[in-house]
């Protein structure tokens, strides 16, 4: 087991506010999370592509294509990995409940909340990748 603690894990931050993605690069690097950030969705996707991220935290609210369409487009290539929706607007659990997301936190954050939402989603969905290879 220890031989994999020197892999970090990577994440991507999608979110279009620069204050909201800089301070959760600080929180997850202080965490040990290797962290790769993108300002809108179609750079969030390309990012995706490119870096196969372990986890996801994607901002609903963004320019070029939203949240929702980024991970819509996600199930369609295939692409599967954890994913944290976030947003400060409304309905989020319906939003995240129709597209099939399990974790969502709302902003502003509850940084203990969402650490433990980060770890929650990561943890699952390595159980869930493990039990069906």
């Amino acid at each position: 087991m220890s031989r994999n603690i020197s892999v970090k894990r990577k994440v991507l931050i999608a979110d279009d506010d620069d204050d909201s993605r800089k301070m959760l690069a600080f929180l997850l690097e202080d965490e040990g999370w290797e962290v790769k950030e993108a300002r809108d969705g179609k750079e969030a996707l390309a990012t995706i592509v490119n870096d196969r991220p372990d986890l996801l935290i994607l901002d609903n609210r963004m320019p070029e294509l939203t949240g929702a369409e980024v991970y819509q487009q996600m199930q369609a290539q295939g692409i599967n990995l954890a994913v944290v929706l976030a947003t400060a607007y409304g309905h989020i659990e319906e939003l995240a409940s129709s597209l099939g997301i399990v974790h969502f936190v709302n902003k502003p954050y509850d940084i203990t909340e969402l650490l433990t939402i980060v770890e929650s989603a990561y943890a699952n969905f390595s159980i869930s990748n493990i039990s069906h290879n």
